[in-house]
């Protein structure tokens, strides 16, 4: 991916001369929850150069007359809900995405207020559910307890929980070599995850059992996993050979490059769910983001 190529240290002048933020713009179009209006979404995925013949063939798949999908785009004329629902599926959108592309349809074409102000509710509550991180990586909040306040008081617990389901490191003697902990301390925080059935020990090996969980965006321990995970990044980027990748960067965006900025991030972080979630368990990662106004 571009972001990555850009944000490798020998890569860094081209973000420190300003160029990142136009790259990382033009680097993908924008998603269906960026638009207000669903016939602008219409004309950037009919319309793009990089999508030619589009509206011939999505004419074509909605068995109706080019000219009437030109003319819903820049004329006071709407598709109907049977258009809405064969465009969605013609262009695959995901559910969610085809959900609030038929529902801004809907929209424009209600006419009754008390009805729009339903349906503008309703946009609003899809648009902050697709923003929701805990929504996107698809697991499910849990409250406080003892065990969440151990597991998220230290970067170790994490890392000591996945790096078991990696058969190179499911002996004490490779973990902690790994993890540059000593076996004896080590082996306590192995002892406490099989206690609560993370994992298992079998013929002297540790081995990855259950237990992904992740705290709710709300949960106090939140900022703590947050603060773990970075001093762990700042420790990692003082290797300057490792090969990681390591980004920041202040700058000024308008506030409708803020919000696009935001839907590309979160859209990263789905993908990489998406991606990790079936892949063959062979190296530990970690991966921050963070995007805030200051």
């Amino acid at each position: 991916m571009v972001i990555r190529h850009l944000t490798r240290r020998d890569e860094m002048f081209i973000v420190n001369n300003g160029r990142f933020s136009c790259i990382l713009v033009n680097m993908k179009s924008k998603t269906v929850f960026e638009f207000s209006s669903y016939k602008s979404f219409m004309a950037q995925m009919l319309s793009a150069k990089t999508r030619r013949g589009q509206l011939t063939r999505a004419a074509e798949a909605l068995n109706c007359q080019r000219s009437y999908l030109s003319r819903v785009i820049s004329e006071n004329l709407h598709l109907t809900p049977d258009h809405a629902f064969k465009l969605s599926r013609y262009w695959k959108l995901s559910h969610d995405h085809a959900h609030y592309f038929q529902t801004l349809v809907d929209f424009e074409r209600a006419g009754d207020p008390e009805y729009r102000t339903h349906l503008k509710t309703r946009l609003s509550e899809m648009k902050r559910k697709n923003e929701s991180v805990q929504e996107r990586a698809a697991r499910t909040g849990l409250s406080v307890d003892a065990l969440q306040v151990n597991y998220f008081s230290n970067w170790i617990w994490s890392a000591a929980h996945f790096l078991t389901s990696i058969p190179e490191f499911q002996s004490l003697g490779a973990l902690s070599q790994r993890l540059a902990l000593r076996p004896e301390i080590l082996l306590g925080y192995l002892k406490a995850l099989e206690a609560q059935g993370f994992i298992e020990s079998k013929n002297e090996k540790w081995i990855y059992k259950s237990g992904e969980f992740h705290a709710s965006k709300d949960s106090p321990l939140v900022i703590l996993h947050h603060q773990n995970w970075r001093n762990r990044a700042v420790q990692d980027a003082q290797d300057f050979e490792n090969g990681a990748v390591h980004f920041t960067a202040v700058q000024t965006v308008s506030h409708a490059d803020y919000e696009r900025l935001k839907e590309l991030l979160l859209q990263f972080i789905a993908e990489a769910s998406q991606i990790a979630g079936p892949s063959k368990p062979e190296e530990g990662i970690a991966i921050t983001c963070d995007l805030f106004k200051v």
